[in-house]
C-alpha cells in the first residue's frame, strides 16, 4: 500500500518548518553550527509493554524486523551540551508483517562534557507521530486492535566512532496511544541499532 500524497507534502512542510524554526533558534541561541545527519537503522520488534521492555529477563523479541533511513537536523542551544532537532524516518517492516512506516519526531540531545565511559557521545529523546501504511498486525495480536497513526517516542544512546562525525546508536522505537490521546489503546516496542553520519 502506498503512502497518500498528502503525507509526502506533510514531510516537505515539516522539513521546511524545521529548517526555518531552527534558523530562528540559531540566531538567538546557537553556540555552534547546525548539523544535518543521515542514518541507517535496523531493528527488531518485541511483544513487551513499555513497563517490561528494559528488563532483560522479560524482553521477548519476535519475528518482526525493520530497516530504515533517518534524515535529521539539529541546532545547538546556548548550553552547548544540548541540541534541539527534528527527524524524518522512513522504515520498512518485514517478517511477521510487511508495511512501511513514516515517523516525524522532534528531538532533544544531551552531549555530556565529560562522558563516562568516554565512548559515550550523547543521549537523546524524540517524540512525534508514527504513521504505518497498514495497521500493524503485531499490535493487533498484542492488544486486540490498533490504528495506523500513533504517538511515537524514542530513547537513544549514541557512541563515538573515531575522530569524525560518525556515531553508532542504540534506541528504543515506541508506538502507542499515549494513555488515551489516540482513539485505539494499542502500541508496540522495538530496539534498533544504527550508524549516523553528520555533515
Amino acid at each position: 500500500m502506498r503512502f497518500p500524497s498528502f503525507l509526502f507534502q506533510s514531510v516537505g512542510a515539516a522539513l521546511l518548518l524545521a529548517v526555518a524554526s531552527s534558523g530562528a533558534l540559531a540566531d538567538n541561541f546557537r553556540a555552534g553550527d547546525p548539523r544535518l545527519t543521515l542514518s541507517l537503522q535496523a531493528g527488531q520488534m518485541t511483544i513487551n509493554g513499555i513497563d517490561e521492555v528494559f528488563d532483560p529477563t522479560e524482553t521477548d523479541f519476535t519475528n518482526a524486523y525493520f530497516g530504515g533511513l533517518i534524515l535529521g537536523y539539529e541546532v545547538p542551544l546556548s548550553d552547548p551540551r544540548f541540541a534541539l532537532g527534528a527527524e524524518v524516518q522512513l522504515n520498512h517492516h518485514f517478517g511477521q508483517d510487511t508495511y512501511q512506516e513514516l515517523v516525524l519526531p522532534v528531538t532533544i540531545r544531551y552531549s555530556p562534557a565529560r562522558p563516562w565511559p568516554a565512548v559515550i557521545d550523547s543521549f537523546a529523546f524524540g517524540i512525534g507521530l508514527s504513521h504505518a501504511s497498514e495497521t500493524p498486525l503485531l499490535e493487533v495480536d498484542r492488544r486486540g486492535a490498533s490504528q495506523r497513526t500513533l504517538v511515537y517516542f524514542s530513547l537513544e544512546t549514541a557512541f563515538s566512532v573515531g575522530e569524525g562525525n560518525d556515531d553508532i546508536f542504540v534506541r528504543l522505537h515506541h508506538r502507542s496511544d499515549a494513555y488515551g490521546l489516540m482513539a485505539t489503546d494499542s502500541g508496540s516496542n522495538a530496539f534498533a541499532i544504527g550508524w549516523r553520519r553528520g555533515f
